[in-house]
């Protein structure tokens, strides 16, 4: 969605997510060079706009200041199951992503954002079948059963158990080494058993998993490096786009 900005003379571009929030007050978030807006259903879009409008210069200001924070940490390789891969683009009127040594993106447009959004997906549909048979299996050794199985890209946490039984696992756990990815479903699932971090809990962890401490530790010193925050990588060479 867009609103032209009279006083800045240009458009401000945002996405509006609704919520099930009570209050019919929204906010505001600017992230990696984005504008979302969080609303509750009774929040009309006129009250919206006006509150951009109001906003709008210091708005501006605040997406400039993000995009060249994007710009100067972007990367143009990817991370897969603990390994680096190169990433490419290649012009398509289909969007797809192929793994081979690179990682492959075919795609209609080049934009930063819209490579993100294909990564994302792609991460999301691939925990789904890779990860998810993996939380069955240790579930089984565990012996509990949760509830559901969720993937998101979380921005600080790698996974959550909720008290219905329900685990959340982040779907960037697909760029670490596999016996990354089992430690946080075992961390989660042992949740099951304690649903805190006592000494108990830890006991519960160190039986299905004796080196947890080493997975922890990798996850300290590597995880900002499992991101999505892309730039503009090399494309394929011209033959590729014929």
């Amino acid at each position: 969605m867009q609103i032209f900005l009279a006083q800045a003379g240009q458009s401000l571009e945002y996405e509006l997510k609704r919520t099930n929030r009570r209050s019919g007050t929204y906010r505001l978030k600017v992230c990696e060079g984005k504008l979302t807006i969080y609303a509750p259903f009774d929040c009309p879009l006129s009250i919206i706009e006006e509150g951009l409008r109001a906003k709008g210069t210091w708005l501006l200001e605040k997406l400039a200041l993000s995009r060249k924070r994007l710009a100067e940490n972007r990367k143009d390789s990817i991370f897969y199951r603990g390994l680096s891969y190169p990433l490419q683009l290649k012009k398509a009127a289909q969007t797809r992503v192929l793994v081979e040594n690179y990682f492959l993106i075919e795609t209609p447009s080049f934009e930063p954002y819209i490579i993100q959004n294909i990564l994302e997906n792609w991460f999301k549909r691939q925990a789904a079948i890779q990860i998810k048979p993996r939380v069955t299996e240790w579930a089984k050794k565990v012996g509990v059963f949760p509830n559901k199985v969720t993937f998101r890209n979380q921005k600080t946490r790698w996974g959550s158990c909720s008290t219905l039984g329900n685990i959340n696992l982040n779907i960037r756990l697909l760029m670490a080494p596999p016996q990354i990815i089992d430690y946080v479903i075992v961390h989660e699932l042992c949740h099951l058993l304690e649903p805190n971090h006592s000494s108990s809990y830890w006991q519960h962890v160190a039986r299905y998993m004796p080196e947890y401490q080493k997975a922890r530790a990798w996850l300290t010193n590597h995880g900002r490096s499992l991101s999505f925050n892309v730039g503009l990588p090399r494309r394929q060479p011209a033959e590729a786009d014929k």
